[in-house]
């Protein structure tokens, strides 16, 4: 019975617009929990306060890294919630707030400039398409999945600067990105060009470019992934006194902190982030 109520909740979830991943996310973590419970003897009717800090212990002999933990007692919490709403629990056992783990403080893994030296010297050895890919995630602060699902149409240009329309973000939320980089926002503009309407910017998945950010990161011995592209970005944007609140606009930062609610980001400023090329 609990599969069965697990498959309805991510039916749930896909059918109010979650994406892909997140209810992927949402099922991995849910598999967790069920294991516990078949592994334990637990009836998921009767689970209460003290048991729940029982799996959260369980999670953790499992060796999990603390945020995954507390990912996989927020899927929980969601679940409950969703139980709760069908009236198969009358209430919710799991108090994220009392089983979250501590996870360390970590600064951002931004790229040094020696580290982006050989990162960009080693792009050369790789098929042009897939360097320019990586180029344009270390000039927009693009997530691997947004890159790889760029097609020609989304490279545009307004105000004499070059966008990246990126329809489907994290959340499903749609944002106009601008290329920092002069270089690879005319690189772009080229490259768009010689693809037809529709066709795929890249032409490869986001699990293909990770492929690659392993062979990068082996042939350079710099720790490196796609996202710290993002990390660089966003470090260098504040280092030049970009406001947080645009910096959050161009990363398309789900989680908008108090400053949102004093500075609302405006396209006349983004528009002055991408550099012009007419």
């Amino acid at each position: 019975m609990l599969e069965k109520l697990i498959k309805d909740f991510l039916r749930e979830l896909q059918a109010t617009g979650r994406s892909k991943k997140t209810v992927e996310a949402y099922g991995y973590h849910l598999e967790k929990f069920a294991r516990f419970c078949e592994e334990n003897g637990y009836d998921f009717h009767a689970i209460n306060g003290k048991e729940s800090r029982v799996f959260r212990n369980w999670l953790v002999g499992q060796s999990l890294k603390p945020a995954s933990i507390n990912a996989i007692i927020a899927a929980v919490k969601s679940f409950y919630d969703f139980l709760v709403e069908e009236e198969e629990v009358k209430g919710n056992p799991i108090v994220s707030r009392r089983l979250r783990v501590a996870e360390g403080k970590s600064l951002p893994a931004f790229l040094t400039k020696t580290e982006e030296k050989k990162i960009l010297s080693y792009l050369a050895n790789l098929p042009y398409h897939v360097a320019l890919a990586f180029k344009t995630m270390l000039a927009s602060g693009l997530r691997v999945s947004e890159a790889a699902a760029l097609k020609a149409e989304d490279v545009l240009i307004q105000q004499g600067g070059v966008f990246l329309a990126v329809k489907h973000g994290k959340g499903d939320k749609a944002r106009m990105v601008p290329v920092t980089n002069r270089n690879v926002a005319l690189d772009l503009l080229v490259f768009a060009q010689e693809k037809a309407q529709g066709e795929k910017l890249f032409g490869v998945t986001d699990n293909t470019l990770k492929w690659y950010a392993r062979v990068i990161r082996q042939a350079t011995g710099v720790d490196f992934h796609s996202h710290r592209c993002r990390h660089t970005l966003a470090t260098r944007l504040l280092a030049k006194g970009t406001p947080i609140d645009i910096v959050q606009e161009v990363l398309g930062h789900q989680n908008i902190n108090t400053t949102r609610r004093y500075a609302r980001t405006s396209p006349e400023k983004l528009c002055r982030l991408a550099v012009k090329v007419e």
